[in-house]
């Protein structure tokens, strides 16, 4: 069977190009697992024992290694066959489609390089041998190389096992090259924004969108006892696929991550690809859309297992299965190889680097039942760098008032189910963080007539202070102080991202004192999808940062750590860690495998979270964080972060005293707990604390350079007005309030509960 490629007529190959001369000093090797040379019994045979003796593809324990070739050999003696007869089912007129493809994007590379560049290719295993090539490339007068393995997301059975080839043939023919690799390029930029609009244009032409079609993304599986060693290739796919589904803008119920190709009695990673597809197709999904989202060619995993295999499967229930193809030599994926050769990787923003998304969303409409016209808002908070802008008019509370009322985790989680069991409110959750302590939710009205708001406050602060004050808002202006607080517009930091997750474990903390209902949930996810579509729709997404991010990058930047280089531990199974997790592995660079998390939640939902964002990392459960676990863990470490909620400290100078030589390899402390989760270790020789206070004097200096950036007060202003335009109609509020008659316009200051009632309405400047 042969199959023919579009337009391959005209293509020139690579092998079709002249012969390096003079002017090409530099050159790009594109490297790939590779193909047999024919789709032949004996030919496929001696391609799978080459691939399947690896070492690093077949990981055997270190008293068996011994034994690897001689299994490689006999697993493909038994699969040739069969593997030759599929091979033949995908074979073009050009051969291996896997290799024309390559030799087209070498092709289409060197046409856009700049001139005294080419592109070549290589294969792992098979031919052309990464050794002949690189030989032919050393003698040809070339003076730098670039190598790319053609995989984005990085697995040592893949980009692990080209490098050691690359690095290994180096030694011998190429010592005067000077070489750069390019050995993991997952979040790039262009590679997410080539990826989305291949999608795109695939969807398009096929009709296909989010109402009527589900998007599977399928990466080649892994056995899970490669990434528990510590392989990252499983948190890479993820990001990828979170990146590409961002800048399509396809909604995260409507799409779904598996894995194929799974080989051998071994555990290997879920969910498989065929089980998802069986699982659809029994959901009544009549149409699913397949992106090889770990393939950046056309091969035997996705021309045969897919579009042949899986969709004859699928499709025998009825429906339909679009594969959309790999990126091969696409304009966009060409123009993405480009900028990976000439400046490396550039990783995408959250935000989608200032893109829009390629679908057209849904209409977002306020839901219905969200009941805002009994919605309040009871809290104080410090003051923004930003200030309140258009919002509702708010008083802020002096630094020193807040630490007083400021309250851990398991007291917020007390005073939501005494909330609950006196009767002051069935829905509702505390937004509690080092810069708000405020309650959002729905009173009940209180049988004996006394104020509904007065209860709520003197359940809320057991505290009085000059400098202390509490805000009520009441429905849309309730819930405008919500959006703008999760868009990052009352906080510290200018566009604060991480404040979305801090609601969203609000939310969770609620769910566990019984507060959580569904007037609740339809309030929190109106919330987060506005928020996420601000930072997605304006140029907001310029000036968002993480509170994580910037104080780590103020640490870097006043020590000059190189946190690439560390180990790191995270004490603390909170959304902070979640956060310093991500960013670190992120934004840093570090190695999953120098992280260590020491943790004690009990939470299923945040342990999924901390699970995710610890990737292959190394988890430590504890029954509290002064066990000897937890000193032995720091002992260990460069970096240590405290991520916990406790007044109490948890460690002292003298429980490192005597761990290590502190002098000789300093340990640096970074603690966001606001309550202080250590004690004098500044004391001790070569170890430095940044504490919350610090921490916090850092992050404003930070912040003003965010507010001094060109079109920072431009993006703002742009915000505050999508934000109004999505406001929800006026409404009245339906409190039962003695201390304010009805229809009457509530007072600045209540006498009866001393409570500051706003009634502004939206739009109104800061006095």
């Amino acid at each position: 069977m042969f199959l023919h490629f579009p337009n391959s007529s005209t293509r020139r190959r690579a092998s079709d190009q002249p012969r390096v001369g003079p002017t090409h000093r530099r050159a790009v090797l594109l490297v790939n697992t590779g193909t047999p040379d024919r789709p032949d019994v004996a030919a496929v045979q001696k391609y799978l024992a080459e691939f399947l003796s690896d070492p690093m593809v077949i990981q055997l324990p270190r008293g068996l290694r011994w034994f690897g070739g001689l299994l490689g050999r006999l697993i493909a003696r038994f699969r040739a066959a069969h593997s030759a007869e599929l091979y033949r089912s995908i074979w073009t007129e050009r051969g291996s489609p896997l290799m024309a493809i390559m030799e087209d994007q070498a092709s289409a590379l060197t046409s856009v390089l700049p001139e005294g560049w080419r592109a070549w290719v290589g294969m792992r295993y098979g031919r052309p041998a990464i050794a002949d090539v690189l030989r032919e490339i050393a003698t040809a007068g070339t003076e730098e190389l670039v190598v790319v393995p053609m995989y984005p997301q990085f697995s040592r059975t893949t980009t692990g096992t080209v490098l050691r080839e690359i690095y290994r043939v180096l030694k011998q023919v190429g010592p005067h090259l000077r070489v750069a690799t390019r050995t993991s390029w997952y979040d790039d930029a262009a590679y997410v924004h080539a990826q989305a609009k291949l999608i795109a244009e695939h969807a398009s032409t096929h009709g296909l969108k989010p109402a009527n079609c589900h998007l599977v993304f399928s990466a080649h599986g892994l056995p899970v006892s490669y990434v528990r060693r510590g392989d990252p290739y499983v948190q890479h796919v993820e990001r990828s696929v979170e990146l590409v589904a961002q800048r399509l803008g396809w909604p995260a119920d409507r799409r779904s991550l598996a894995y194929q190709s799974r080989l051998g009695p071994a555990e290997w990673l879920k969910p498989d690809l065929k089980e998802v597809l069986v699982q659809l197709r029994e959901q009544g999904e009549r149409s699913v859309l397949v992106c090889p989202i770990s393939f950046s060619v056309d091969c035997l995993e996705t021309l045969e297992e897919i579009d042949i295999r899986l969709r004859a499967e699928f499709e025998s229930g009825g429906g339909a299965l679009h594969l959309c193809p790999a990126l091969n030599d696409s304009e966009a994926f060409i123009s993405a190889l480009k900028n990976l050769v000439l400046r490396g990787p550039q990783p995408a923003s959250p935000g989608g680097n200032g893109q829009k998304p390629l679908l057209a969303e849904k209409t977002r409409q306020q839901p219905a039942d969200c009941d805002l016209k009994s919605l309040v808002m009871i809290g104080a908070s410090l003051a923004s760098r930003v200030g309140p802008g258009r919002g509702p008019y708010v008083g802020y509370t002096e630094p020193t008032s807040f630490a007083c009322i400021k309250k851990p985790h398991d007291d917020v989680l007390s005073i939501l189910r005494s909330i609950g069991g006196q009767g002051l409110s069935r829905e509702g959750l505390i937004w509690n963080t080092c810069h708000r302590f405020e309650f959002y939710g729905w009173l009940e009205k209180p049988p004996n007539g006394d104020c509904a708001v007065a209860r709520m406050r003197s359940r809320l602060f057991d505290c009085e202070s000059p400098g202390l004050e509490v805000n009520v808002l009441f429905g849309k202006e309730a819930w405008h102080h919500l959006v703008r607080t999760a868009v990052g517009l009352n906080s510290g930091l200018p566009g604060d991202s991480d404040v979305v997750e801090q609601l969203q474990t609000a939310y969770r903390v609620a769910e566990g004192a019984g507060t959580a209902g569904p007037r609740l949930k339809c309030l929190l996810d109106e919330a987060v999808t506005v928020a996420r579509a601000v930072r997605e729709e304006t140029e907001w997404r310029r000036h968002s940062r993480g509170y994580c991010l910037a104080t780590i990058t103020r640490v870097c930047e006043t020590t000059g750590l190189n946190m690439a280089a560390r180990r790191h531990v995270a004490i603390g199974g909170s959304t902070t860690s979640c956060a310093v997790l991500q960013t670190l592995r992120e934004h840093f660079g570090v190695n999953a495998r120098q992280i260590t998390l020491v943790y004690r939640s009990r939470r299923n939902g945040q342990i999924k979270l901390l699970r995710k964002a610890i990737g292959g990392g190394r988890r430590v459960r504890v029954q509290t964080y002064t066990e000897r676990a937890v000193t032995d863990a720091v002992a260990q470490a460069d970096v240590v972060y405290f991520g916990i909620d406790s007044e109490a400290p948890v460690m002292k100078a003298d429980d490192l005293r005597g761990v290590r030589d502190f002098a000789k390899r300093p340990l640096t402390v970074i603690d966001f707990n606001s309550f202080g989760s250590t004690v004098d270790l500044e004391m001790i020789d070569g170890v430095t604390v940044w504490n919350a206070a610090r921490l916090e004097r850092e992050v404003a200096a930070y912040a003003e350079t965010v507010c001094t950036r060109t079109g920072f007060s431009t993006a703002l202003a742009e915000v505050e007005r999508w934000i109004a335009q999505r406001t929800p109609p006026a409404v009245v509020p339906a409190l039962d309030l003695p201390c304010a008659e009805q229809g009457q316009v509530l007072p600045p200051r209540c006498s009866g509960c001393r409570t500051r009632l706003h009634s502004e309405s939206v739009g109104s400047t800061a006095r």
